[in-house]
């Protein structure tokens, strides 16, 4: 079993049986299953004529490489070093800015700079100079939207980005990365270029198809130049499994509506900095060619990354990366920190939505809760009150030192007794024998917040209670109704993404 209590032998039949039936139009693909400890399955298939990549070789991540930078930057924001609020033009005078607004660090690393997409360019000028990118600035760039206000993906907002680092820190953002985060986290086989790997390491070689796969262009590996902090990194399923759960390890922590306690594993950067990276700072459109699976209830871009609201798991980052000959995607849950990481040695190719159903997949077979949440210790201690309440009577008076002013005055005492006897006679009352409240918990929305069944004869209730933390008697609502009436009125089959939030009590 791994950390989460995943049995490997599941996991590996799943990869093992979805990989081979991918049918990319690349020469070779691979895709691996983690969690926190690394990784759990692992398969890889090509074609006639290729070998299927080892789970050691070494691959190009291209724009994936963009949460390594924001993590280098948030470094510099806790260290007093780098504002995100200050505008970009205190940093980097040679930004010349067209539109005469203001655009400031965040919105470079967002995605709402308002500066144009520019993935084609920016895709085959990895090598460019520095001095002729701060020609291109000195120039002015033109913006297709107003700095702050809509999402477009920027690559050269990134390279600005790396820029302001390498200013502040009077070095070459490649030292510092490699100094400040992979060799702390351990990353050894994650690497700047791929002239940074000896004999040792198998490379993934990028291929391009203009006739349906009949012939195969091997793609030249383009040198790093000034534009390479966006997306010049390598590295293995392994190291990325690994970035991966150093990245959503703050949402198993109390404090982010995770469920397990404990300290870092690894301390570089603060957990409440990585949690900043994977919320939605810029929301994004559905426009026509751009994938957006219909599960999800919102997608936007945080720090470096790529947030998905999936309406039964929750919050899932990802990032994709694409370069001539090359396509990747990681993508994490983020509070059970099962992930994705997969590839194919040709560009263009869909992998991004195949490793995102694998991963949905995962996580259906496993069942795991879109979010696990500790209460708030009066939450749970209302709960046990408020049920022991209703299993004697429903004498709302009882409990009247924990309830705020607005109980009572939105429904009197009386009504409310009255109220909760018919429901329960309309139930077929309440049973003999009712399990602990332990076992009835269903579902919560927050810390100050509780919903668990009230076993009836013929159909059950449920109890819905919320807390404030403005009153010395913090109950401010108390429901007691059809067990899932929150889905009255949505279409059949329609679910809701707070009903697998898990409840656990502090």
């Amino acid at each position: 079993m791994t950390s989460e209590g995943i049995d490997p032998a599941t996991v590996t039949a799943m990869v093992d049986e979805a990989v081979p039936g991918w049918k990319l139009q690349a020469p070779t693909w691979a895709a691996a299953v983690f969690d926190r400890s690394g990784v759990i399955a692992y398969c890889a298939t090509s074609l006639d004529g290729f070998t299927a990549p080892a789970r050691s070789d070494v691959f190009r991540i291209a724009s994936m490489s963009k949460s390594f930078l924001v993590a280098c930057l948030l470094l510099l924001v806790e260290r007093g070093e780098l504002d995100l609020d200050t505008p970009v033009g205190q940093y980097i005078p040679s930004f010349r800015n067209l539109s005469g607004e203001v655009v400031t660090v965040k919105m470079i690393i967002s995605n709402c700079s308002g500066l144009p997409e520019d993935n084609a360019w920016s895709d085959r000028n990895l090598d460019i100079p520095r001095g002729e990118f701060v020609s291109l600035l000195q120039r002015g760039l033109h913006f297709s939207e107003p700095p702050g206000q809509a999402y477009q993906y920027s690559n050269i907002a990134f390279t600005i980005a790396s820029m302001i680092l390498e200013v502040i820190t009077s070095e070459h953002y490649e030292s510092f990365l490699k100094r400040e985060l992979l060799h702390p986290l351990g990353l050894d086989d994650t690497r700047y270029r791929a002239g940074d790997y000896d004999d040792r390491f198998s490379l993934a070689r990028g291929f391009t198809t203009f006739d349906k796969g009949r012939n195969w262009i091997e793609r030249e590996m383009s040198e790093s130049g000034a534009t390479a902090p966006i997306g010049a990194l390598f590295s293995t399923v392994d190291n990325i499994a690994r970035w991966s759960g150093w990245l959503s390890e703050p949402f198993e922590m109390a404090g982010f509506g995770g469920g397990q306690d404990g300290e870092p594993r690894v301390s570089v950067l603060s957990g409440s900095s990585r949690a900043r990276m994977q919320r939605i700072h810029t929301v994004i459109p559905s426009i026509g060619n751009r994938w957006i699976p219909g599960r999800n209830d919102a997608v936007g871009y945080g720090l470096g990354l790529v947030i998905e609201h999936d309406s039964r798991f929750g919050p899932i980052a990802q990032h994709s990366g694409g370069l001539p000959g090359y396509a990747a995607n990681m993508r994490w849950h983020l509070d059970s920190g099962i992930g994705v990481v997969a590839y194919a040695t040709a560009d263009g190719q869909p992998v991004a939505s195949r490793a995102a159903d694998l991963l949905d997949a995962v996580l259906r077979r496993l069942d795991v809760p879109a979010r696990r949440i500790r209460m708030w210790p009066a939450t749970y201690q209302a709960a046990r009150r408020i049920d022991a309440m209703l299993l004697t009577g429903g004498n709302h008076l009882k409990i009247a030192d924990m309830l705020s002013a607005n109980v009572f005055y939105d429904i009197p005492a009386d009504i409310r007794r009255s109220q909760f006897r018919d429901a329960v006679a309309g139930a077929g009352g309440l049973v003999e024998e009712v399990p602990p409240l332990a076992s009835r918990l269903l579902w919560c929305t927050s810390a100050s917040q509780l919903v668990w069944r009230l076993p009836c004869r013929d159909r059950d209730l449920q109890v819905r209670i919320e807390l404030s933390d403005v009153d010395r008697q913090p109950v401010q609502r108390i429901a007691v109704e059809p067990l899932d009436a929150e889905l009255d009125g949505l279409p059949d089959g329609a679910d809701l993404v707070v009903r697998h939030h898990l409840p656990l009590p502090s």
